[in-house]
């Protein structure tokens, strides 16, 4: 009689189980650093099979924050478990991704190369870190390429005269003298113009969803330039496409994901072994 008790209550928690949206996230490690040169070498202590401690919990939202400093050629990483979902803007989104950029355009002034980026995903076990393992090697050698591109057509040391666009202009009279300063570009809001700042920064923030959310989705471009007319809009989209590029978010790498019902297979495999341990104390 108890084994068919507990034969009813398993396959109440596993059918329960099964239809939940509940994964397995990677969350129970301490802030690891791994090198430009070994990006995929998490430490022993953040592996699943480090037979020293579970490191992963079981939650709604799987969650990797990590920030790569080009300078110092590091990565930072953070992994996370979380119930809270509000990041999703619709109930039918099941990653995200929030990305900032900082740029130092001119090389003598010192400032941080780095990205920073959230990731969060309800696909599948341990989606956080199956992300970051198929896409951070592009991040590091091609992207880091289309970074270099976007500095290029940005920044000359040795430019001292130049004209920018001033958005307040009309026609003709757009394009003005910049002796002094740098031009400066903010895509939000199309803002255009001489700055006498003469800090040559590149920052940008995105915020991608998918499926894809064409009104919460965000792409935020701001810089201060030295090149000729580099605030004018044709430079300003050929310097959105690099940054596509460089996000690579429509084309990232497939992810080898397990199949959303493995944990009722595991489950149900476990109660199979349960099912034959019983039999053998009724017989």
């Amino acid at each position: 009689m108890q084994f068919f008790l507990d034969l009813i209550l398993l396959l109440c928690l596993s059918i329960k189980y099964s239809s939940s949206n509940y994964i397995r996230c990677t969350s129970r490690c301490s802030q690891i650093t791994v090198p430009f040169i070994r990006p995929l070498s998490i430490p022993i202590d953040c592996q699943e099979n480090n037979n020293i401690t579970d490191i992963l919990d079981v939650a709604l939202v799987c969650i990797i924050d990590y920030r790569i400093d080009y300078d110092a050629k590091q990565i930072y990483i953070n992994f996370k478990a979380s119930n809270e979902t509000s990041n999703f803007k619709q109930p039918d989104q099941k990653e995200f991704l929030i990305q900032s950029l900082w740029l130092g355009l001119n090389e003598e002034a010192n400032e941080p190369n780095i990205t920073h980026r959230k990731y969060g995903c309800r696909t599948s076990d341990d989606c956080g870190r199956i992300f970051y393992l198929n896409t951070i090697e592009y991040l590091i050698t091609d992207g880091q390429l289309k970074l270099n591109e976007i500095k290029s057509n940005l920044y000359n040391q040795s430019s001292k005269k130049r004209r920018c666009k001033d958005s307040s202009l009309k026609g003709n009279h757009s394009l003005i003298r910049c002796p002094d300063g740098l031009c400066y570009a903010y895509n939000i809001d199309k803002k255009q113009y001489c700055t006498l700042d003469i800090r040559a920064i590149f920052f940008s923030e995105i915020e991608y969803y998918s499926p894809k959310s064409i009104e919460n989705q965000r792409e935020l471009i701001e810089y201060k330039c030295n090149k000729n007319f580099c605030n004018g809009n044709r430079m300003m989209a050929i310097i959105k496409d690099l940054l596509l590029d460089y996000t690579n978010w429509n084309r990232k790498k497939s992810m080898k994901e397990k199949s959303s019902s493995s944990n009722y297979r595991n489950l149900s495999f476990y109660l199979f072994i349960l099912s034959l341990i019983n039999l053998q104390f009724v017989f």
